[in-house]
């Protein structure tokens, strides 16, 4: 596979700041069984002793950590100090849960919470349903490039235009692992933006869906997703529509509490 070149940051200085957060963000997307040196230089179009060099940087820094005998990187106790630090301020989980919960239990599926993260979207929620039986489309911690997924995609597309393109175009490389291409995003984030909700086959698993709508802040930005996931025989038009009345409803009212609690959030 050729080698493509991440764009180049305006001011050199800082392309190595860049650098380690696209090689911290990776080491995210695979954490829980680790990733090497050549993932990461292939993914990102970097040579490996430059990706080698960066990681005993923020080894030291304590932020990547290499498995015991293992040629596998993982997040370090760095990422857990500095998420527990920002936890007041950044802490949607924790304030959103409730509203989780609520869907969960009305609709009997997997509810999901999904957060953007810059241009990627995380899951920091998921409740399961009632229903025998059940969507585990994604677990928590799980990332992925923004507008994969239900939620993930009505994030995507409450975003302005222009900002939702470059997003698309910035992840490029790694939206061919979701067997997307840009124009198929953005035509799908459109498709979304008009109807003010998203809606599609749930990605890697035959016979799901899922439907998402976007929580917006106090000044009507995207902040997150949430979404329902569920065999598709459950999701018929009908039924989908009694959803989205749900998802709605449950996000309008997670904006009034960001407004009451007056949480600060990074997009």
């Amino acid at each position: 596979m050729p080698r493509i070149q991440l764009p180049r940051p305006r001011r050199t200085g800082t392309q190595t700041v860049d650098r380690s957060f696209q090689i911290l963000k990776e080491i995210a997307v695979r954490n829980a069984r680790g990733i090497t040196v050549p993932e990461i230089a292939a993914t990102l179009g970097l040579h490996r002793t430059t990706v080698h060099r960066m990681l005993q940087c923020l080894i030291r820094n304590g932020a990547v950590r290499q498995g015991s005998g293992t040629r596998q990187f993982f997040l370090g106790p760095l990422v857990a100090e500095l998420t527990i630090a920002s936890r007041p301020q950044l802490d949607l989980r924790t304030l959103f849960a409730p509203a989780v919960s609520r869907v969960a239990e009305q609709t009997g599926d997997t509810t999901f919470l999904i957060q953007r993260s810059g241009n990627d979207a995380v899951c920091i929620d998921r409740r399961l349903g009632s229903y025998p039986i059940r969507t585990v489309v994604v677990e928590v911690g799980t990332r992925r490039p923004l507008g994969i997924g239900a939620g993930s995609l009505a994030i995507l597309s409450a975003l302005p235009e222009p900002d939702a393109e470059r997003i698309a175009r910035e992840n490029a490389r790694r939206l061919r692992l979701y067997d997307r291409s840009v124009d198929a995003l953005l035509k799908a984030a459109r498709s979304a933006r008009k109807a003010g909700y998203a809606a599609g086959p749930v990605y890697g698993v035959d016979g799901a869906m899922s439907i998402g709508v976007p929580v917006l802040d106090t000044q009507a930005l995207p902040v997150a997703g949430l979404s329902v996931a569920a065999i598709a025989t459950r999701m018929t038009r009908s039924r989908q529509n009694t959803l989205l009345k749900i998802l709605r409803d449950e996000a309008r009212q997670m904006t009034e509490l960001l407004r009451e609690t007056n949480i600060v959030e990074a997009g």
